[in-house]
């Protein structure tokens, strides 16, 4: 079944966007009748069956409830690369493995100071329907990383960078409990960014001997994240 993030309904019944009704009617030739998957990105997974198509909405009826998608509790702050494909990759990647929320940040050091977060929603919602996600991540606006302070920030704290030689291993991170992780510009953070961080409570984060690229550090944590998260009790 084609999966969509449905923006308005319930556990009865909804309705798609403009944008969504008519890829469905129009490029998947979809009908009343047919049956699609659908989330309102909280977790749920339901099969739905399409009750009508107009010019600008698609109106479905719950037939049952596929899967339950356990909530994500990773939180990573991460400065945008010079590249965007490869930081757009991050966030595809980021979507598919189930990260809570995304905080681009403004570095010191960071080459790209500027991030469309209308393009990378975008680009969110594909990586969605594509893996049949129940969670959608939420993806803040890129802010200056002092301004963390201004978040609710969750007990466990972890800096990534390579200014320190007493680093926790990620083998040692409780993945199971909330958390944010910040990974700096290729750069690295600056002196002054990781005294901040470490007077805001975060503990330096040890990636392994190699360094690694800004999108490659991210991608690992949400991996690893994922596999512990699925793990038994």
């Amino acid at each position: 079944m084609n999966h969509f993030l449905a923006r308005e309904g319930d556990s009865t019944q909804g309705l798609l966007n403009e944008s969504d009704s008519h890829h469905a009617s129009r490029v998947l030739r979809l009908k009343p009748g047919d049956r699609i998957s659908i989330s309102y990105g909280d977790g749920l997974v339901y099969e739905a069956e399409i009750e009508n198509i107009a010019k600008k909405s698609l109106q479905f009826k719950i037939v049952n409830e596929r899967r339950r998608q356990n909530a994500p509790l990773l939180q990573i702050g991460i400065a945008p690369t010079k590249s965007n494909d490869r930081f757009e990759w991050f966030i595809e990647k980021a979507v598919e493995l189930g990260v809570q929320k995304i905080i681009p940040l403004l570095c010191e050091h960071s080459e790209r100071k500027i991030y469309k977060r209308d393009r990378g929603l975008r680009i969110m919602e594909a990586a969605f329907k594509q893996s049949h996600k129940g969670f959608m991540p939420d993806l803040s606006e890129i802010m200056e990383l002092k301004n963390l302070d201004k978040l609710d920030l969750p007990e466990q704290r972890y800096i990534a960078s390579l200014n320190s030689s007493e680093r926790i291993a990620l083998s040692e991170i409780d993945f199971k409990q909330p958390q944010l992780i910040l990974i700096g510009p290729e750069g690295d953070f600056s002196p002054t960014e990781v005294a901040w961080a470490e007077h805001q409570g975060f503990k330096h984060l040890d990636l392994g001997p190699e360094v690694l690229r800004t999108e490659t550090a991210a991608v690992q944590i949400a991996a690893i994240a994922q596999y512990e998260a699925l793990q038994p009790e």
